[in-house]
């Protein structure tokens, strides 16, 4: 199991709510969040327009072309129990991805505490509450 959270992107007028992996892997220096092309034409993001820019992404996997759209989403963690201040995020669109990735830096934004990958357990930053992963909403 991985380690995945409910989250909601909004983008105008535009919302998707799903499943994004908690990847640490994904080490950025901004507020980045990978989507597959489905959830960027869902935003109103795909095709591309002139507001994305051609990026070539370093992945595990070598090297990928992607779309970056600079602070064009608004995220926030989806929980049952308390709100979390939503936050502004750019959106790498990645065609090579089947789901929606948060970097490092969001799930710090957002004080997601991994506990547990394989059991796919984490919590806040400001609380004791153990929190599972969500399932997996694919995208492909």
């Amino acid at each position: 199991m991985a380690a995945r959270v409910r989250i909601r992107l909004r983008s105008g007028s535009n919302e998707v709510e799903s499943s994004a992996l908690l990847n640490s892997g994904f080490e950025t220096d901004s507020p980045d969040v990978a989507v597959p092309v489905r959830v960027a034409r869902a935003l109103g993001l795909w095709p591309p327009s002139r507001m994305g820019e051609l990026i070539t992404l370093d992945t595990g996997g070598g090297e990928a072309e992607a779309y970056l759209f600079e602070g064009a989403a608004e995220l926030e963690l989806v929980l049952e129990d308390r709100r979390i201040k939503p936050i502004l995020v750019n959106v790498i669109v990645n065609p090579s991805i089947g789901e929606i990735l948060l970097s490092d830096y969001v799930a710090s934004e957002l004080g997601i505490v991994l506990l547990d990958f394989k059991r796919g357990l984490w919590r806040l930053n400001d609380e004791d509450k153990v929190r599972t992963s969500v399932e997996l909403s694919e995208w492909r």
